[in-house]
């Protein structure tokens, strides 16, 4: 990457590229290497150019409607691929993208989650769960509200009401005469179920609605907690529940807790414990397992969970760490509870929903820009640095999008942090490691055309959801978008080859393309005297009748890359540009390193 200087001229080598820089004081102070337009180019892990992939359509779910979520992962053991579109949910093959449809769902954006073996889905009025099988209403978990209650009522309290559901359990210990049994409550909907000695009983009893009491033909007996009583009163807040829009799992250093947020409040919801299994479920939400997350003013946005925390972020401002503990009641028992602290006043995440674990750094969206957040453990030590921006290099870029209605993902396969807004892609590549463990890559650039709604991994590839109801799969096997032309350019910064007071003249480059089926790239100059320089197109292309262009034929059999001179004439020039174009439905390229060589002619007049 250095300027190497001789007596007759300079040479700029480039043998890593360095992804996109829009520099706000211009290009003429960007390395080689840097890019100052980088379009549908990509980095590589090694530091080469190539040409973005390209993608297909493997899948129509609902011709015309949006591709409202898409999940892969493993319910009951198997593993799925689930999309949402039309208001339908769909099981796609992960082989030969056959599509079933599984059920009905509002035509709105969807979020899915696993736990328990079974897949939740939430879409802001909806909360339903897919076991593999069926597609149903999350019901809720009945709680035991009371033990060890007498026949006129009272007892222990052991478990808060379900907000999901309005029904409860209570638990009698019977007494030698006593038939008739008091709820908690008086004015209930209905008895659903009575049990003596863990045997349902259809009959020999009668219930009381308005007064909220069951009356058996004959006295149960006697015993401890040996008669319960399933009852429901209204709906609980279910609603509340439905309005959640997102779902993250904690507990401290476990997932067995489900975080609901994104109803546009400062509050999220977590669940509880099932009594009689003492396992978790994402189907009981006590009522009183409400986290307030700062004021009430502006709304929580993200729950991360990092190392043995959960990050906590709001729009406009505001992130905090919620802690799991736990605390000790007025009665000597003790239950969870979260605290939170704030960590950061100004900063926070402006995407619901947007926020993604990338390379274990939580990264988030706020005014145009993307922070990477640091909360490191070394040697015992935490360290809650601020966010540090690691958009810089793409600022113009970040400003033109919408961020409010940004996709954001992670394709760890790639190591690429995607950003996506309309169809342009803002992609952050942090691939490879240094031996200190940071990043070879650090680098961004700049997709177009890729209408993508939502992602999902496919093996070494990318599936993402369109607009149009269609599911696409993004592949290198593909050289064009569906059919349509890709079209990429890469543009250098303003080089002036070491002496910006010195007129120069080139007459050759030395490019280095690795050998592909359909290799080829276009090269060319520009300079501050004229834009317009004849072009050179180079193959270095395998013979192969997959994506063949016979306009472009070669006959080329030897995988070993080849260095290629080329003429390119420009003259009296103080600053000059490279330029690498690629408008091909065929092509590919890969350059591996590139020499561009200037003459000295003299001063600057």
């Amino acid at each position: 990457m250095a300027v190497i200087q001789a007596q007759e001229g300079a040479l700029v080598r480039i043998d890593r590229f360095l992804g996109l820089n829009e520099s706000p004081d211009g290009d003429t102070g960007l390395k080689p290497g840097e890019a100052s337009v980088m379009r549908n180019f990509r980095v590589t892990r090694e530091g080469n150019l190539q040409l973005r992939p390209g993608y297909k359509t493997v899948c129509t779910l609902s011709e015309g409607n949006p591709v409202r979520g898409l999940w892969q992962g493993f319910v009951n053991g198997t593993e799925r691929l689930v999309a949402a579109c039309g208001g339908q949910l769909w099981e796609i093959d992960c082989g030969t993208f056959e599509k079933t449809d599984l059920g009905i769902l509002d035509d709105a954006p969807v979020f899915f989650f696993g736990f328990s073996e079974k897949l939740y889905i939430q879409n802001g009025s909806q909360y339903k769960v897919w076991d593999g099988e069926t597609l149903e209403d999350v019901a809720g978990y009945v709680p035991v509200v009371l033990v060890s209650s007498d026949p006129a009522g009272g007892g222990t309290t052991l478990q808060q009401v379900n907000k999901l559901t309005g029904s409860k359990w209570q638990w009698f210990s019977s007494t030698s005469g006593s038939t008739v049994y008091h709820l908690a409550e008086t004015g209930i909907d209905s008895v659903d179920e009575v049990r003596v000695d863990d045997e349902e009983r259809t009959s020999g009893y009668s219930a009381d609605l308005e007064a909220g009491t069951v009356t058996f033909s004959a006295a149960p007996g006697a015993g401890t907690n040996d008669v319960k009583i399933r009852w429901t009163k209204g709906t609980g807040d279910r609603e509340t529940v439905l309005a959640q829009k997102f779902a993250e799992t904690y507990n401290g250093s476990a997932d067995t807790r489900v975080f609901l947020y994104g109803d546009g409040t400062n509050k999220a919801y977590y669940s509880g414990i099932e009594y009689e299994t003492g396992l978790p479920t994402a189907e009981y939400f006590p009522d009183l397992n409400v986290l307030d997350v700062g004021d009430g003013n502006t709304a929580l946005t993200s729950l991360v969970r990092h190392f043995n925390k959960l990050l906590a972020q709001k729009k406009g401002g505001g992130s905090y760490l919620v802690d799991f503990d736990f605390i000790t009641l007025a009665d000597g028992t003790q239950t969870a509870a979260f605290y939170t602290r704030a960590i950061d006043r100004d900063m926070g995440n402006d995407v619901p929903g947007g926020v993604r674990l990338v390379y274990n750094y939580p990264v988030s969206l706020q005014g145009n820009a993307a922070y990477r957040w640091g909360l490191i453990y070394t040697s015992g030590v935490q360290d809650e640095r601020s966010a540090k921006r690691i958009s810089d290099p793409v600022r113009r870029t970040m400003g033109e999008l919408d961020l409010a209605a940004a996709v954001t993902f992670d394709d760890e396969n790639s190591r690429e942090y995607w950003i996506v807004s309309g169809d342009t892609a803002l992609i952050w590549n942090y691939s490879g490691e240094t031996d200190s463990g940071g990043y070879k890559n650090n680098l961004w650039y700049v997709y177009t055309g890729i209408p993508a709604l939502c992602f999902a991994p496919s093996g070494q590839d990318l599936l993402f959801g369109s607009g149009s109801g269609a599911l696409m799969r993004l592949s290198r096997d593909y050289r064009n978008d569906d059919g349509e032309e890709i079209d990429a350019k890469w543009e250098s910064g303003s080089m002036d080859f070491g002496s910006d007071w010195m007129r120069k003249y080139t007459d050759e480059l030395f490019l280095v393309m690795k050998p592909e089926s359909g290799a080829r790239i276009t090269v060319g100059v520009q300079t501050e005297r004229k834009s317009a320089y004849p072009e050179k197109t180079v193959s270095s292309g395998l013979a192969s009748y997959v994506s063949a262009d016979y306009a472009h034929w070669a006959y080329g059999t030897n995988r070993k890359p080849r260095t290629r001179r080329l003429k390119l004439m420009a003259r009296k020039f103080t600053f000059c540009k490279l330029i690498f174009k690629s408008v091909s439905v065929s092509a590919t390229n890969t350059v591996l390193a590139c020499s561009l060589r200037a003459h000295r002619v003299g001063k600057v007049r």
